[in-house]
């Protein structure tokens, strides 16, 4: 079994030493790690969602997911698709025909696995930006671009200004908003009542604020010019929300059918010889050779980090106010004590390896 029944009965107290370990500081951001194994619900917690309010982090604290964000965004596209209301394989220049003709030759699906090349809007940005990006902010800024990185479709390289632009896609095929989008037809219609895309609109209630470490204290560090794009970054949900969002996802998955459309041949690009990605996903093997999903998230004030068997309905996720480095070694913890092990990622910390693959520097 995938936590034997001694583990399972301390399984919880062994979560909740190591984060107490890791951050001792009761005082200030910490973490929360929620593990599922199919039939059972393990849980952790430590710290404060606010060092001014001081209200402690729980399952009902809402942390801004980061890049753990687009497998949302890559649902509403499936979603859009499933109904026919898009073709993944149409040019994006169908829907921002103001783009070059070599960078509107992308299509959907290209920017869905990461095969696009297209330019990444945050070396682009240069200094003249003093306020928050969109995601029509990203689109002005990668407009001028008149070439990718490489050939089309020919290589994995991780793209944010992507699902920046698979948002405004919802937006254009739908007529709505994408936050309305979103809360209409994912997080409402799955009772997740807690989340939301962060707007001017939408504010998330009992807020993780984000923080930073530096000399020994902890500056309040919860917005930057990025975070204000919302297709690849913009979720704010709570760990028994996304509980609800993966036991979905589980079932939505155990159809042939729906798992082909999501991580089939024709969708699923190779970052390396043992992962591929797919509709916001890092798709690998474990030791044993079963599926497993896997993804992080890092912005200003916020790491995050999820771990998911879709055909057992188990999971690990571990969600935190602070960016620090440390919930790599906290989640790699974890991962021994439930004996994950991930084919071709055995040596490195699984955190480290997704901060590479985001920085293109694999």
């Amino acid at each position: 079994m995938w936590i034997s029944n001694t583990k399972g009965q301390n399984l919880s107290s062994s979560l909740q030493r190591i984060l107490e370990k890791n951050y001792p500081e009761k005082i200030g951001p910490g973490a929360v790690i929620y593990v599922f194994d199919g039939q059972e619900l393990f849980t952790a917690n430590t710290g404060l969602a606010s060092l001014i309010s001081k209200e402690k982090i729980g399952s009902h604290t809402s942390f801004r997911m980061a890049s753990v964000s687009k497998q949302f965004t890559a649902y509403a596209i499936y979603q859009l698709a499933n109904n026919k209301k898009l073709n993944l394989n149409q040019r994006i220049d169908y829907y921002f025909p103001t783009l070059n003709k070599t960078v509107g030759a992308i299509t959907v699906k290209q920017l869905l696995n990461h095969s696009s090349g297209i330019a990444d809007y945050e070396g682009l940005m240069g200094d003249k930006w003093t306020v928050q990006l969109t995601d029509a902010d990203v689109l002005k800024i990668v407009e001028p671009a008149n070439e990718t990185y490489f050939p089309i479709g020919s290589k994995f390289r991780y793209s944010n200004t992507a699902y920046c632009l698979l948002a405004l896609i919802v937006e254009k095929v739908t007529k709505q908003s994408y936050p309305s989008y979103m809360q209409k037809h994912v997080f409402d219609p799955l009772g997740m009542k807690n989340s939301l895309i962060m707007s001017k609109e939408r504010v998330p209630t009992a807020r993780a604020f984000g923080y930073h470490p530096e000399k020994g204290q902890f500056i309040f560090a919860d917005q930057s010019l990025t975070s204000g794009t919302m297709g690849d970054g913009g979720v704010y949900t709570t760990a028994s929300d996304y509980a609800i969002w993966l036991g979905y996802l589980s079932k939505l998955l155990s159809n042939p059918t729906t798992k082909e459309s999501y991580f089939g041949n024709g969708n699923r690009f190779p970052v390396n010889q043992n992962v591929d990605y797919s509709f916001g996903w890092f798709t690998g093997k474990d030791k044993n050779g079963e599926d497993i999903l896997f993804h992080s998230g890092e912005s200003t004030g916020f790491h995050n980090i999820v771990v998911f068997y879709p055909s057992k309905r188990k999971s690990v996720s571990m969600f935190s106010n602070r960016d620090d480095l440390k919930i790599a070694g906290v989640f790699d913890e974890v991962m021994e004590i439930l004996d994950i092990e991930i084919k071709g990622l055995e040596k490195e910390k699984l955190f480290h390896w997704l901060g590479k693959v985001y920085a293109n520097t694999l």
